[in-house]
């Protein structure tokens, strides 16, 4: 059928990475990064409902927005329909194209329910008409770097320091051998604490939201050079407050990674060594590659490292891709790019 033929001739290869603080959108020459929230709006003269995305919606709405997901996945309908309005604005926003094939990146989950929910809201997006497929973020960040495809006839593990969750996963070959997935220790915890220690060494007299936190962790965490940085703030009737914002962030960047490693050392690897210690002694002498938004912050990988040696007294390395916090959505793209050119 010559009409299929060129269908299948300019499918767009697409990766979408869902994270319930950022949704990450890689094409061939673009890549996309939004926060994955929504504000439902009234248009004040005619009464009709809408809805503000993204980066748009927190900087016009801050705390007001609504974000839909817990650990990357929809937990009712009714953020399942949210989630879906979301995504097709950005599609239109974006121009993704319907002639497409989408691979998307989702966190380790065991709950079927919010399983189903985010395939049904990819069934009814009007984008992925060539295919569409499902793939461990993980193991997807992985395939993010040089080797790429190579990526899958290896075994390593993946840690991913993500906003609301941290995986760890072992892979073998393209397969998940055993994972672990927390919300103990994630970057909100974080910026809960950046917020308390903050109001702590103001005596109460400055809060700020949790955007702000993340904003200050974002701009000052920095386990490499640490600089001064002070901030003043003008209180009505309370005065001016100046307080060190770098070390109220300094404290609960160092215990996050003292948690990770923890968790890496003293829970996953004990795990995997008693469910298959062949695996874990080859995984063991492997690179463990890092992921995540957390893993932006300059010096932490090296940290975890240190610590990793230290706690397992193995010569552990930890590698990161390039941009660790979209290569998820970059594994993605390239498993999508893999398969139309297979099909051509």
């Amino acid at each position: 059928d010559e009409s299929e033929e060129k269908k299948e001739s300019v499918a767009i290869p697409i990766g979408i990475k869902i994270g319930s603080q950022h949704t990450v959108i890689v094409t061939e020459n673009n890549t996309f990064v939004t926060h994955t929230c929504i504000k439902e709006t009234e248009n004040p003269i005619t009464g009709e409902k809408d809805y503000v995305v993204g980066d748009e919606a927190l900087e016009l709405f801050g705390d007001e927005v609504n974000y839909m997901l817990r650990g990357g996945f929809p937990g009712t309908e009714e953020e399942a329909e949210l989630f879906k309005i979301y995504l097709v604005k950005l599609i239109n926003e974006y121009g993704l194209p319907e002639n497409s094939y989408v691979t998307y990146a989702v966190p380790s989950i065991e709950s079927e329910v919010c399983v189903n929910l985010i395939k049904k809201v990819i069934a009814q997006l009007p984008i992925g008409w060539i295919g569409k497929e499902m793939w461990n973020d993980s193991f997807l960040g992985a395939l993010a770097f040089e080797d790429g495809m190579n990526m899958v006839n290896r075994t390593f593990l993946v840690i991913n320091l993500g906003s609301s969750t941290t995986e760890v996963v072992a892979v073998r070959k393209g397969g998940i051998v055993y994972s672990l997935v927390t919300g103990a220790v994630s970057g909100d915890i974080v910026d809960r604490k950046i917020r308390n220690e903050i109001q702590n060494e103001t005596r109460g007299a400055v809060n700020i939201d949790l955007n702000t936190a993340r904003e200050f962790k974002e701009r000052y965490a920095n386990l490499k050079n640490w600089e001064k940085v002070q901030e003043t703030v003008h209180l009505f009737e309370k005065g001016r407050y100046s307080f060190r914002v770098d070390e109220c962030i300094i404290r609960p960047v160092n215990e996050y990674v003292e948690e990770v490693a923890d968790l890496i050392a003293l829970q996953f690897l004990p795990e995997l060594a008693e469910r298959n210690f062949s695996i874990y002694r080859q995984i063991i002498k492997k690179d463990f590659i890092l992921l995540g938004g957390m893993a932006e912050i300059p010096g932490l990988a090296e940290k975890l490292e240190a610590l990793l040696r230290d706690r397992l007294d193995v010569a552990v390395r930890v590698k990161m891709p390039e941009n660790p916090s979209t290569a998820s959505a970059r594994g993605a793209y390239t498993i999508s790019k893999f398969r139309i050119e297979k099909k051509s």
